[in-house]
């Protein structure tokens, strides 16, 4: 293995690390995200399978439900070197940098949806956010690998290489049910709400999938997925339930599991709550824990 992919190989496990220390103090109340991530996962193309939003109806497992965090984990066969990227990075140098690529992303969580059993809409929306992430540039291909594949660190070759993203929703105030449909939202070269209209690094991202189950919470149905994409082919029933719609998907057995962890927070009311004890479970609003029972009784009392 070359420098350069031992370097982005530890810049990615680093950021992996930070964002799941950086929202680990909110309750996992779903979680199907591995860890540690193998090198890399089958997964979703948007730009190659025309793409708009991908992602997967669950039920949430512990009690807490004020909304915390959501991290997906995703698969980018993006490398530096590759001549798209960078003429890319050339037109845009302010979004690309040695480490990776910035990209903007949207997160939604839905309450479920009408429909009979393997083609249901997804309901309300409950909550969204888009946020700019960093995509960490996969490593080099290796001369040990063919077809433009990197040499992983348990000396397989992959094309893509697996990261985490999360999104930070603590400011929402969004309050969940027991059951929500999360999607990601990205713009490729000519999908997405605003379509690039210029090949890049995003042509090349995936969101990751996985055969299940989940350690926390349940997926509603392991064959399963929900997904909007604007060829009717893709869709196991031909697009007779709908087409360019975010919906349910059948035949995804092995794959119908999406790394997807949410973590939620639970934060007293009232000072009582706070007592006996109560503070060691409780929260604020952000997902940051109190330092004693008196700490708790103030964050009540004035909200800091």
């Amino acid at each position: 293995m070359n420098k350069l992919n031992v370097r982005i190989l530890a810049i990615g496990f680093a950021m992996a690390l930070f964002m799941f220390t950086a929202f680990a103090q909110g309750q996992v109340i779903y979680n199907a995200v591995p860890s540690p991530l193998a090198p890399s996962y089958p997964s979703q193309p948007f730009q190659a399978q025309q793409t708009s939003e991908f992602g997967d109806y669950v039920h949430l497992g512990g009690t807490n439900r004020l909304l915390n965090s959501v991290t997906m984990t995703m698969v980018t066969w993006a490398y530096a070197s590759e001549a798209g990227n960078v003429t890319y990075c050339m037109a845009n140098p302010s979004k690309c940098s040695m480490a990776g690529w910035d990209h903007d992303f949207t997160l939604n969580i839905y309450n479920i949806g009408t429909g009979s059993v393997g083609t249901r809409l997804v309901g309300s929306q409950i909550a969204t956010i888009t946020q700019t992430k960093t995509v960490p540039w996969r490593p080099e291909p290796s001369g040990s690998c063919t077809g433009n594949r990197w040499l992983g660190p348990d000396l397989n070759c992959y094309y893509g290489f697996a990261y985490n993203v999360t999104f930070d929703m603590s400011s929402l105030g969004a309050v969940l049910p027991n059951d929500v449909v999360v999607g990601i939202v990205y713009n490729t070269q000519t999908y997405g709400p605003a379509p690039m209209g210029v090949g890049g690094p995003f042509n090349s991202l995936n969101v990751g999938t996985q055969p299940g189950p989940a350690a926390v919470g349940t997926d509603d149905n392991v064959a399963s997925v929900f997904w909007n994409t604007s060829t009717a082919g893709w869709y196991t029933d031909g697009g007779a339930a709908g087409v360019g719609v975010f919906r349910e998907d059948t035949g995804w057995a092995g794959y119908g599991t999406i790394p997807i962890q949410i973590t939620a927070s639970n934060v007293p009311t009232t000072a009582n709550q706070c007592k006996n004890g109560g503070w060691q479970t409780r929260t604020r609003a952000d997902g940051s824990i109190f330092s004693n029972q008196g700490d708790c009784i103030q964050y009540v009392n004035t909200g800091k």
